[in-house]
């Protein structure tokens, strides 16, 4: 670790534990009812934690905690994260939690266990996301029949992709970011072509192979499968970019649309994180991949939710006393192309150093998973010694962020 960073007190202090990470992986990104769409978040869940407990060269023994990232989790049971720490083979006397922070839920996973090693309560804790978009139900009201017969209500758009607070879409939102900045629909569509570009560089070179674990889906009729590579960033044309119709404002004024926002897809992400004491002691087998520096979240009005990355790095570099310029690279949640475009203008970023293998744009946004996925790719995407930055925002007005250092 970079021995100049000095972190603000009140989150860390020199008596409290170091923090690793010693194995991260996530799955591929499915888009949405595709391959995944068999699976469980659940099922997705338990894949990845029990590669990262194969990744980390621990026992499942080991884990005394599972924290799992998860936006839509009705009608899969109670408590998706205990659902997934058994059949992982984790000891039913660890414990296990399901958190839901919109988007940030999995990152806020990764904050919560970073605090619970930090304050000497574990040593080993799994954090992780796991979401199938493609599974989330439609909801019936309880009650009596109101006139008029019943309304189903989706689960998916209400819970997922809808403020409820301000009452908007989240694109609505979006495009409120996009007019106060004054940003063109062409800045958005370049942008979001980029992303794409990047994302399929990235796979053509073999640059995401070492984060990511295969999965078998057993199908019904034909032979089964194996998913072992994002769908969604080999769906774009990029010559009909420009004709795409506006997805949320249809009064000649939008400016998002379906390929300059994220999409609906599913997928799962883990990463193991453990104690200094069992680095020191040596009871930790896996090799430390990441040191936890520090985090920051941050609130703002619901309707600029896409703005809140911005505040929340400010944060971030506030709190860790370094330049924006010691960050090597910066993994941004590209929720929609408005997020990063006004989080690299604002920071006055290089762009050549934030998402520089795509982002959720181009590789597909499963909500609750998307935390603990950019953080993923964050860490592989990084050198020795190098820091790194993931930021999130989420529905509500908020944003989470993490610095680290590539071990």
């Amino acid at each position: 670790m970079p021995s100049s960073i000095v972190t603000d007190d009140q989150h860390f202090c020199a008596a409290q534990e170091d923090v690793y990470v010693i194995a991260a992986v996530r799955t591929p990104i499915a888009s949405f009812r595709s391959s995944f769409s068999p699976l469980s978040a659940v099922d997705l869940g338990a894949i990845v934690v029990k590669e990262a407990i194969r990744r980390a060269g621990i026992s499942p023994n080991d884990v005394e905690e599972t924290i799992v990232g998860c936006v839509l989790p009705a009608g899969q049971g109670q408590n998706i994260a205990r659902q997934i720490s058994i059949r992982s083979g984790i000891p039913v006397t660890s414990q296990a939690v399901t958190i839901n922070k919109v988007c940030s839920s999995s990152l806020k996973a990764a904050i919560i266990a970073t605090q619970q090693i930090k304050l000497g309560d574990r040593h080993v804790v799994i954090a992780a996301g796991a979401e199938s978009m493609s599974n989330a139900p439609f909801y019936l009201p309880r009650g009596e029949l109101p006139y008029g017969g019943i309304k189903l209500m989706d689960g998916l758009e209400r819970d997922g992709l809808t403020d409820s607070i301000v009452n908007k879409s989240m694109g609505l939102c979006a495009e409120h970011t996009v007019k106060e900045y004054g940003i063109t629909r062409q800045e958005l569509d370049s942008y979001a072509i980029e992303s794409y570009r990047r994302a399929a560089d990235a796979w053509k070179l073999g640059l995401f192979a070492e984060e990511v674990v295969a999965i078998p889906i057993t199908q019904r009729k034909g032979d089964n499968i194996v998913v072992n590579e994002d769908e969604e960033y080999k769906r774009l044309k990029v010559d009909k970019v420009p004709l795409l119709a506006p997805a949320f404002l249809k009064d000649g004024s939008g400016t998002i649309t379906a390929a300059n926002a994220s999409s609906i897809n599913d997928g799962a992400a883990a990463l193991v994180f453990v104690s200094g004491e069992r680095v020191n002691k040596g009871n930790v087998i896996g090799k430390p991949i990441a040191k936890v520096l520090i985090y920051a979240e941050v609130g703002l009005d619901p309707i600029d939710f896409t703005r809140a990355p911005v505040i929340a790095a400010q944060k971030l570099l506030s709190m860790a006393h370094i330049t924006k310029d010691r960050v090597a690279v910066w993994e941004v949640n590209e929720a929609f192309s408005v997020t990063a475009v006004v989080f690299i203008k604002e920071l006055g970023l290089d762009p050549s150093r934030v998402n520089v293998k795509g982002g959720a744009v181009a590789l597909g946004h499963p909500i609750g998973a998307s935390g603990a996925r950019i953080l993923t790719t964050l860490i592989y995407a990084l050198k020795e010694d190098e820091l790194g930055v993931a930021v999130i925002c989420n529905g509500g007005g908020e944003a989470t962020a993490i610095l680290l250092s590539r071990m």
